[in-house]
């Protein structure tokens, strides 16, 4: 290897060219002409100026990455911490971040869309629970289809309440626990009392339904017989169907229509379908209209 000094007049034999010629080279495969010493360089593209820095198409700003500096740098510390525990903690960890934005949504849809929720005792039979007398243990498996209280839900307006409707709400015996009951009397209808009808017909206030089990024993539903008409604000939701043990959907018309068949064409049922119940209720017997202090 020559000594550095010698290296210092040593020219290279590579030459620069223009982007215009490099691609006719490319093109042609030849090589191009040599230039003379003299020649005049070949003209170089004007720089262009830079454009104006902007923190919406490159990012923060200068200012910002420095104020969330030491905060990108604790959780790279954190990340390279936890890449170092034990793969069953590591999944663990997977796990729990997978389900925090999961238990809020499941608290949305429960509250505002749907639930499903469990039927026990004997208030509903045979429409719901129809097997309770063989087995006491049996329970049905309901879809409920939810009345949201908030006033910026979309579909708060939709809601209707009809005779017949299975509703779901908190007993006033017991707030603890929900009651599933059928509406039999809407504001204005006059009802007789099932346990005293002695004491003449109650007339359903505004804002007001009365519910009754399906029950033909009495003794087996604690209802608006016992605790009176139940405000509308308490009502949660609707059941529309029974998921188990038998899948059918439950169709308020047909308690209007005094056709009640919803557990199937094996005859549980007959047409007149507590037909007692229907003959206590007097519909639209007065006009009740909102109290002017409400």
């Amino acid at each position: 290897m020559p000594p550095p000094d010698r290296m210092v007049g040593k020219l290279s034999k590579l030459r620069a060219i223009n982007p215009t010629d490099a691609k006719l080279l490319a093109r042609n495969g030849k090589p191009l002409p040599k230039r003379s010493a003299n020649a005049a360089p070949p003209p170089q593209p004007e720089p262009q100026p830079e454009p104006a820095f902007s923190s919406e198409h490159y990012g923060p700003s200068l200012g910002r990455r420095r104020l969330f500096e030491p905060l990108r740098n604790t959780f790279a510390r954190f990340r390279q911490r936890c890449r170092k525990l034990p793969t069953p903690i590591l999944l663990s960890a997977r796990s729990v971040r997978v389900m925090i934005p999961i238990v809020p949504i499941g608290y949305f849809l429960t509250d505002n869309v749907m639930r499903i929720t469990k039927v026990n005792g004997p208030s509903m039979t045979p429409y719901l629970n129809e097997n309770y007398d063989q087995m006491h243990t049996q329970s049905d498996t309901a879809l409920i289809q939810m009345w949201s209280k908030h006033r910026w839900i979309p579909w708060k307006d939709g809601r209707r309440l009809e005779r017949g409707m299975v509703v779901i709400f908190p007993s006033p015996a017991d707030p603890s626990r929900k009651a599933v009951k059928r509406i039999v009397g809407l504001p204005g209808d006059r009802v007789t009392n099932r346990d005293f009808p002695k004491e003449g017909a109650h007339l359903v206030p505004w804002n007001h339904v009365w519910v009754e089990g399906d029950a033909a024993n009495q003794q087996r539903s604690m209802d608006s017989n016992s605790y009176g008409p139940i405000s509308i604000s308490m009502i949660e939701g609707v059941a529309i169907a029974v998921l188990s043990p038998r899948m059918r959907w439950l169709n308020w018309k047909d308690w209007e229509s005094k056709d009640v068949d919803a557990a199937g064409s094996n005859g549980r049922l007959r047409p007149d379908y507590r037909k007692s119940i229907q003959d206590r209720i007097v519909k639209n017997a007065a006009k009740v209209e909102r109290p002017p202090e409400w």
